[in-house]
């Protein structure tokens, strides 16, 4: 289904429920912000959220709790470091949405705190103050939804809608919800009608409940003393002899997986010359709250127990095979996976200008994103970092890092709320026809039925006909704004110079439309004034960022606050990486609380650090042995001071020579626009 289509279905289900603009708002903003394919900046994982904050402190305590460790980890400065933020976090919350529920959470991170880093020191407090953590989270997770509901059934203002659907998205994703399966229960629901808030949450975190999985097992033909590994619900079996037993009518499903397995097998065994190479099917159950989540989930706990017969099996490996089969008994549904999900289209290399010594950090990066582990993938995400010689501890430079993916992070924020702004418009204008033209069939109908019928049917059919009538001429009014809309977008598209491809090629001049000069030229006025009023004909969640970024870009120095609080919130994201470096590699930690949030995040500030230097580097002078040019750690620390020069530039009161398009190039200083 592409961008569109999904929108406008989406549109047409929330008019559909009856929700309003703030409800559809914050609906879409919960979907964006767990979306794994959204902009970093648009993920919550970039922003400060309670559940998370709170869940981090809680990891940092618990993992410093285990005895006997002559270093635990994380280091005592860290730790508290996460236990301030959390308190700094659950304060804010608590100083917008008052609830007796947090104070717990935050007098005992209160103590914590008073004790310092002495007071960390001991095993069993560590683990005392973790047990009350973990009570007190519960109680935070009862808040967040409650002032969820809260905002649902009021009126509550655009700030507190993004911050409330941040919470959410973020408790979404740490129990596992997956986004594909998310986004379609959200679909379900509306498409049923009016859609109470009790209702929403119980499909935004359906209650945990038993879900049948089934792995493939490859490098053995027998698991023994499995039942002392895993639970009594886990069977093994040889396909395609395993039992389906449990398996109702996911029964074929079943049976297709073994199928696979034994063809894999044999097409491997006829490839390497009869090498040997068994294979079992591995079922068993797991709770989980989606089938998706069943799935990821049920794969991690197969691959722990797989670990304890790693030491005995030195020379032939063992491992599990993609597909991955899930069953939910009480509803009948099935779920077929394959990790990794793979492409399909063309890849090209960012730049084919990589310096030879940036390999290193490539690779690095690479194997964190095939890692299947998400705590071991995070912890090499900070490897691929520290191989560009980024550092934490005494000679920290992940401030600097962080100052630059800020203007790296500003500028993938302008592009992107230009094509959500394209993608919207479009969608508004499908649905608002679509919709028009299934009130006009209906009021056809009726109008016919009327016709056809005699006495009082035929008046009761025409009162309808005549009111299904009116609701068509009401969509049809909708369809006309919507498609005024789409007038005005062409207005802006013939300033920002967009072809038929709707790339955005100079995102200057989008911006521009946004906040225009008192003494801007008429083709700009014009794009400004269509701007606004495109704005105004759009709804949800993409209205509301459109008006965010035009009260951004008219106060310039809000924009610079903007781009330092993204700073401060990905130096604190790059600390707590550098933390689950240290307690997934060297204190053999595999599983948080937030770990899901933390694969997400390791590999998107990875990701932004290598667009923004492959950008450099692609447009770098030649290296020569007299201008060698500038290592990473080099282009980052230059980045960073041209993040402070642009900053204080905005502080100044103006914008007008903030160059966008070349902001993290080597070929500007982020401040020369003519």
């Amino acid at each position: 289904m592409s961008l569109v289509r999904a929108e406008a279905d989406l549109i047409r289900l929330c008019q559909r429920a009856g929700l309003s603009d703030g409800q559809r708002a914050l609906l879409e903003a919960v979907l964006a912000a767990s979306d794994p394919e959204a902009v970093l900046t648009r993920h919550v994982t970039s922003a400060p959220t309670a559940v998370a904050a709170l869940a981090r402190a809680h990891s940092a305590l618990e993992s410093r709790s285990r005895p006997g460790r002559s270093k635990p980890q994380p280091y005592s400065d860290k730790a508290l470091a996460l236990v301030t933020d959390a308190r700094e976090t659950l304060e804010a919350f608590a100083a917008d949405f008052p609830s007796d529920r947090v104070d717990g959470a935050v007098n005992t991170l209160t103590a914590v705190e008073r004790g310092g880093t002495a007071g960390l020191k001991s095993a069993t407090d560590s683990a005392a103050q973790a047990a009350l953590l973990a009570v007190q989270a519960a109680e935070v997770h009862t808040a967040v939804t409650d002032e969820f509901a809260a905002a649902w059934c009021g009126t509550a203002g655009a700030g507190t809608r993004e911050r409330l659907a941040l919470e959410l998205a973020a408790l979404c994703i740490m129990e596992g919800r997956q986004h594909h399966l998310l986004s379609d229960d959200v679909r379900t629901a509306l498409s049923r009608g009016s859609l109470t808030v009790d209702r929403l949450l119980k499909v935004l975190l359906p209650q945990v409940r038993d879900f049948r999985v089934a792995v493939v097992v490859e490098g053995t033909s027998r698991l023994e003393s499995l039942p002392r590994l895993m639970d009594s619900s886990a069977v093994v079996g040889n396909p395609p002899g395993g039992s389906a037993a449990g398996w109702g009518h996911a029964a074929a499903d079943f049976k297709a997986l073994a199928e696979l397995a034994e063809a894999a097998s044999a097409a491997r065994r006829s490839w390497s010359g009869n090498q040997a190479g068994g294979h079992v099917l591995l079922t068993f159950t797991v709770r989980a709250r989606d089938l998706g989540g069943a799935a990821l989930l049920g794969r991690r706990r197969a691959s722990e127990m797989l670990d304890q017969y790693v030491a005995g099996q030195r020379v032939a490996e063992i491992r599990l095979r993609p597909e991955t089969l899930a069953h939910d008994a009480d509803s009948g549904r099935v779920l077929r996976v394959a990790v990794p999900v793979l492409g399909s289209g063309p890849v090209r290399p960012l730049t084919v200008g990589w310096p030879p010594a940036l390999r290193e950090s490539l690779r690095t990066a690479h194997i964190a994103r095939v890692t299947e582990a998400p705590t071991t993938a995070a912890g090499l995400c900070w490897a691929a970092l520290e191989a560009l010689d980024v550092k934490s501890g005494k000679e920290r430079n992940t401030g600097e890092l962080a100052r630059a993916l800020s203007l790296q992070a500003a500028r993938q924020q302008v592009i992107d709320l230009h094509q959500r702004t394209r993608t919207a418009v479009a969608a508004e204008v499908s649905a608002a026809r679509t919709a028009h033209q299934a009130a006009q069939r209906a009021a056809d109908r009726l109008e016919a039925a009327a016709k056809a019928a005699d006495g009082a049917p035929a008046v009761m059919l025409g009162e309808k006909a005549t009111a299904a009538r009116h609701t068509a001429l009401a969509q049809r009014a909708v369809w006309e704004r919507a498609s005024e809309a789409e007038a005005h977008q062409t207005v802006v598209d013939v300033w920002t110079g967009v072809g038929e491809d709707g790339l955005l090629r100079d995102p200057d001049r989008w911006l521009d439309t946004f906040a225009p000069p008192a003494d801007a030229d008429p083709a700009l006025r014009a794009a400004a004034d269509a701007l606004a009023a495109l704005t105004d004909r759009l709804g949800g969640e993409t209205a509301a960022r459109l008006r965010t970024w035009r009260d951004l870009l008219a106060d310039p120095r809000s924009l610079a606050t903007w781009i330092t609080g993204t700073a401060g919130r990905f130096e604190k994201s790059l600390d707590w990486l550098y933390a689950i470096r240290n307690t997934a590699l060297h204190d053999g930690r595999f599983a948080s609380a937030t770990d899901l949030l933390d694969i997400h995040a390791g590999r998107a500030l990875v990701d932004l650090t290598l667009e923004f230097l492959g950008n450099w580097y692609q447009h770098a002078a030649t290296p020569t042995p007299q201008q060698p040019g500038r290592t990473a750690v080099a282009v980052i620390a230059y980045l960073a001071d041209r993040q402070q020069d642009v900053v204080t530039a905005l502080e100044g009161g103006t914008r007008a020579r903030w160059n966008v398009s070349r902001l993290t190039s080597p070929s500007s200083t982020g401040w020369d626009r003519a």
